[in-house]
C-alpha cells in the first residue's frame, strides 16, 4: 500500500472574479519531491497554495502531512530546460551525446546506471 503526503479530495476554487480554477480536483502526492510545471496562468502556484494551507477551497478537502515549498519564478520564461530545473540537465546532455556516438568517459562516469533518465522523466511529467 502506498503512502501519500498529501491528498486532494474533490476540491474546488474560485477566482476573486468568481471564475473557476478548479472543480471536484482529486489527486494524491507521493511522499517524494514534485514540481508543478504548466503554462502561465494555470493555478499552479493557487494550487501550491491549496496544498500549502495559506488558502482554503471552496469545497472539499486538503488533507495529509508534507512539507510544501513554494519558489517564485525567478522570470517567465524559467531559465534552462526542464532537466536543468530538475536537476539532471548535465546527465541528460551527456547521455545526448552518447546516443549521437560519443565515447568520451566523462560521458559515461556521468550517465552512471541512470541509461533509462530520459523515460523516467518524461513519465514524471505526465
Amino acid at each position: 500500500m502506498t503512502t501519500h503526503s498529501l491528498t486532494l479530495d474533490r476540491v474546488s476554487y474560485r477566482l476573486a472574479d468568481g471564475r473557476p480554477l478548479f472543480s471536484d480536483l482529486s489527486f494524491s502526492f507521493d511522499p517524494v519531491a514534485t514540481g508543478l510545471v504548466g503554462a502561465n496562468g494555470t493555478g499552479k502556484s493557487v494550487l501550491a497554495r491549496l496544498l500549502a494551507g495559506r488558502v482554503q477551497p471552496e469545497n472539499g478537502q486538503v488533507r495529509g502531512s508534507g512539507r510544501v515549498f513554494l519558489l517564485p519564478t525567478p522570470g517567465y520564461p524559467p531559465a534552462g530546460t526542464v532537466g536543468e530545473l530538475a536537476g539532471v540537465g548535465a546527465e541528460l546532455a551527456a547521455l545526448q551525446r552518447i546516443e549521437a556516438g560519443s565515447v568520451d568517459e566523462t560521458d559515461f562516469a556521468c550517465v552512471g546506471d541512470r541509461w533509462d533518465l530520459r523515460e523516467r522523466l518524461q513519465q514524471q511529467w505526465q
